[in-house]
């Protein structure tokens, strides 16, 4: 009887034991899921800082350069507003803001009063608004930082109140994750456009022979692969004017291949700087296509293309000023050759492939609706686009393909004074290159001031 009761005793403790230990058990494997999710909030946290840094910063040097509000991130700015110095904004004018660290308005107009709201509707789109559990403080200056020149800066701060749903037992019931972010305007001697590449996964840059690719303003590439730039023979990717090579995953080099200087490996993805740019409206046909082929020469007008363009043998076509709806996309191919000033070509479906031999000479508006844009493929067009214009390719403006890959190939180059790429992503061949230095870095920030992020 005696045996009993304690092998009975024993057992009631044993199970007090478990009981015990289970709580335990629970309220750790309860702490090691919210940490885990608290540390996922923060990773979003600081994408939407970033974001909203660089947008505050880049429509503050936009509407220091007096550029249209359609090209701003989000922004209300006066595209008539006379163009002041493009390094030097001015607090209190063209809608650049100067102030203290200040909670973004719980309603935001759009277009936004000024580039520091215009930075709250950034966090806005990536998820983050003031209020609730969540705050938004925005702050900038021409005010002098401490180690780095600047012209204006933008800071933003996010924040955010995460409730612990299983390690509450622990006895805290909410944690606080946040990131804060700076991005400058950076005074510097020009050199090269921005280059973005947006594709998450892969392998999204490869550069073969002796391909070159240079950005005087900062190369972006977004992909987590080990493999996200693959390099071989003498290619180079070089980053100049004290400029950086970004990548999220890394890169693999084979032969004499290098990049310069060494990139910034494990980095947070860079966000689309144009990701609320309104595309064109498209109206009726005004043409059902147009193909040439033998020699000679012509020239069309702005209008809305429903069919093909293609080029072959060795004509010589000329766009007037406008924008030019491709809706089948534009072909050439041999000694042909193409050329036009203040003109946009914009693809909702179809590739750009442009590979005329005997020249491809585009420049963007410098004013207007479309200021700065050259080639503007359709967010949702995937059709991939190449440019092998020989060593008479001069592209000046925005290539903006966020859904597209791009191939230079050939001897093919961009020596235009702006060259700002924004693609899926990006493939050099050959001798193509990206080389002859950008005066003005669209995207990046106005003549002379690319934008950086710089805390």
């Amino acid at each position: 009887m005696m045996e009993h009761i304690l092998h009975s005793r024993r057992r009631g403790q044993a199970l007090v034991m478990i009981t015990l230990s289970s709580i335990v058990i629970f309220a750790l494997l309860g702490l090691v899921v919210d940490i885990g999710w608290a540390h996922f909030r923060q990773q979003a946290a600081q994408a939407a800082a970033d974001g909203a840094a660089l947008a505050a910063a880049q429509a503050a040097a936009q509407a220091a350069a007096g550029i249209h509000p359609n090209m701003m991130v989000q922004d209300g700015m006066n595209p008539n507003a006379a163009s002041s110095s493009t390094c030097n904004p001015v607090c209190g004018s063209s809608g650049i803001a100067c102030q203290d660290a200040t909670a973004c308005p719980s309603q935001i107009s759009n277009p936004p009063a000024n580039n520091l709201q215009a930075g709250c509707l950034y966090a806005k789109t990536n998820g983050f608004v003031n209020g609730g559990k969540q705050s938004v403080m925005m702050t900038g200056n021409t005010t002098a930082l401490t180690g780095v020149s600047t012209k204006y800066w933008a800071r933003a701060t996010v924040t955010e109140t995460e409730t612990q749903l299983f390690s509450a037992i622990l006895g805290r019931q909410f944690l606080t994750t946040g990131a804060t972010a700076t991005a400058a305007m950076i005074p510097s001697s020009g050199g090269g456009g921005c280059v973005y590449v947006l594709k998450s996964s892969g392998s999204s840059v490869t550069n073969s022979g002796n391909a070159l690719l240079k950005s005087g303003c900062g190369i972006y590439i977004n992909s987590n692969s080990s493999s996200a730039v693959l390099m071989s023979g003498s290619a180079q990717i070089q980053a100049t004017n004290g400029a950086s090579v970004n990548i999220v995953g890394n890169w693999l080099a084979s032969g004499g291949a290098t990049i310069t200087p060494a990139p910034n490996l494990g980095v947070q993805p860079a966000a689309d700087p144009f990701a609320s740019m309104a595309p064109p409206t498209v109206g009726s046909c005004t043409s059902n296509g147009v193909t040439l082929s033998g020699s000679g020469s012509q020239t069309l007008n702005p209008g809305v293309y429903c069919g093909a363009v293609t080029l072959s043998g060795s004509v010589a076509l000329t766009l007037n000023p406008g924008l030019y709806i491709l809706k089948s996309g534009i072909t050439m191919s041999g000694p042909t050759s193409i050329s036009g000033s203040g003109v946009t070509l914009y693809a909702p479906s179809g590739g750009i492939a442009l590979s005329g031999t005997a020249g491809i000479n585009l420049s963007a508006p410098t004013s207007g609706t479309w200021q700065g844009v050259v080639i503007y493929q359709s967010r949702s067009n995937s059709s991939s686009s190449a440019l092998s214009g020989g060593s008479n390719e001069v592209l000046s403006g925005l290539v903006y393909m966020p859904a597209a890959s791009l191939a230079y190939s050939g001897s093919s180059g961009s020596g235009g004074q702006i060259s700002t790429l924004v693609v899926n992503s990006l493939t050099f061949s050959g001798s193509s290159f990206i080389s002859v230095p950008a005066t003005t870095a669209y995207g990046g920030g106005p003549a002379g001031c690319p934008i950086r992020l710089i805390q």
